[in-house]
């Protein structure tokens, strides 16, 4: 059986090759809803990376 983590990595795998969600879909066969759920935890936490990042430059002036 696949694993929650095996199943999110693959989904951000297909995500970050640039494959759409609907042919993430067809290829894992896993929802459009749970594979549009696992991109915007993917998104927000890049993002909040990229924000502390920046934050943190601040700090170095």
């Amino acid at each position: 059986m696949i694993r929650l983590v095996d199943k999110q990595e693959i989904i951000i795998s297909y995500f970050r090759d640039g494959k759409s969600q609907g042919q993430i879909e067809k290829e894992t066969g896993i929802s459009r809803k749970t594979i549009r759920k696992y991109i915007k935890r993917y998104e927000n936490a890049r993002n909040q990376l990229i924000d502390n990042k920046k934050s943190c430059r601040g700090f170095d002036r």
